[in-house]
């Protein structure tokens, strides 16, 4: 296994501990809704959350970037770790239609 395969498992690693409390944490909130009712509530509840997401996402990305320096083809695993990123954020985004 070549180095950024290693370390796109390690991000995914890293990102399943943020993704899968911070949706837990947003589905809690969204019980307290009336999605009839409160529909824009529940898109701005949303909307955080995804930001919240992208943004530690992000961060931890970075850190791995600057970790990793020396892999080399640093342009090539920063696009990588951004496809990641965005599986992520879409993932969460279609879960939290479904509720």
């Amino acid at each position: 296994m070549d180095g950024s395969s290693q370390i796109l498992i390690d991000f995914n690693k890293r990102a399943q501990k943020v993704f899968f409390p911070l949706y837990e944490k947003f589905k809690e909130s969204a019980k307290l809704l009336n999605r009839v009712r409160d529909d824009n509530v529940f898109q701005q509840q949303q909307s955080k959350y995804l930001q919240t997401l992208k943004q530690q996402l992000e961060s931890l990305a970075l850190e791995i970037l600057n970790k990793n320096r020396s892999v080399g083809n640093n342009s090539q695993l920063n696009k990588k770790l951004t496809d990641e990123i965005n599986e992520y954020v879409n993932e969460f985004r279609q879960k939290s239609r479904s509720l």
